[in-house]
């Protein structure tokens, strides 16, 4: 099948792994950790996991810093796992610096510090970090954490996100762009935008999208289509669009009410919202 991974070769890695290769070490480790085409053992993985890190590997410090972190194949400790997070965020690995970044704003492993955080989510962002240019965003965006709000720089950082896929980004754009807020006040971009989050399953883009058709002006309204991204949204528990479902509902006709559940039974029956 194209674009499969081939089917790992357990036996050359295991052998290079046992002669102290770092990268089949992580391998190793990685296939005990999935349970990919081996028994799953995180003890394993995370013993495999070290002797890589310690020979340094970047992926094997982060994945070796994130077994600690959760307490998987070794006792949980958050100190640990955040210094094997920074040996590799320290040599640039993005995901690890995006990960510290985290570890400083939730005070895990390490003492609370925003700033820090965000020097760390700005370094994984400038690499290319999709879910730290969010991060970064979302800091400028909220004005809190002890940062100015900056509206400009959260839609300069959001539209980097948004491009590369985030959906989070995708919706906190939608919003500006709804609103003006950093960027010219442009509808047809914040309903491109929801529509992108909400097709992925993001329930306050669905929210956003649906409210966006049932309150526009009378030419663009379309009730049909708010019933059917209220009802997706408010089935994922998303209370504005509960609220508003029952509001447009005792405003439809019984043809718009029809046309709506028709798009429902045209669609999967249920959409989660995606993880990270």
């Amino acid at each position: 099948m194209d674009g499969a991974e081939p089917t790992p070769d357990f036996d050359k890695i295991r052998h290079e792994a046992e002669d102290g290769d770092a990268a089949a070490r992580f391998l190793l480790g990685k296939a005990y950790l999935e349970g990919n085409g081996i028994v799953q053992d995180p003890a394993k993985a995370a013993l495999l996991f070290r002797q890589a890190a310690e020979q340094g590997d970047l992926r094997a410090q982060h994945n070796l810093g994130v077994l600690y972190i959760e307490g998987t194949g070794v006792p949980r400790d958050e100190t640990e796992g955040a210094k094997w997070i920074r040996k590799a965020a320290d040599q640039g690995a993005a995901m690890s610096q995006d990960t510290l970044g985290s570890l400083f704003l939730r005070a895990i492993g390490v003492s609370r510090n925003p700033s820090e955080a965000a020097a760390w989510f700005r370094k994984a962002a400038e690499q290319g970090s999709a879910d730290a240019q969010y991060q970064l965003g979302r800091l400028y965006y909220f004005g809190d954490e002890g940062f100015s709000q900056d509206y400009a720089e959260a839609a300069r950082w959001l539209e980097s996100a948004a491009s590369q896929g985030n959906v989070w980004a995708q919706n906190t754009l939608g919003v500006m762009y709804r609103e003006g807020f950093g960027v010219e006040k442009d509808m047809t971009k914040a309903e491109a935008l929801f529509e992108k989050a909400a097709e992925r399953g993001d329930a306050k883009a669905q929210s956003n999208l649906g409210a966006l058709y049932a309150l526009s002006p009378n030419q663009d309204r379309d009730l049909p289509r708010a019933f059917f991204w209220l009802t997706r949204s408010s089935e994922q528990g998303e209370g504005t669009a509960a609220r508003l479902l029952i509001g447009i509902r005792n405003s439809m006709t019984k043809k718009q009410l029809v046309a709506g559940k028709r798009l429902l039974e045209q669609s999967p029956s249920k959409v989660h919202s995606p993880t990270k």
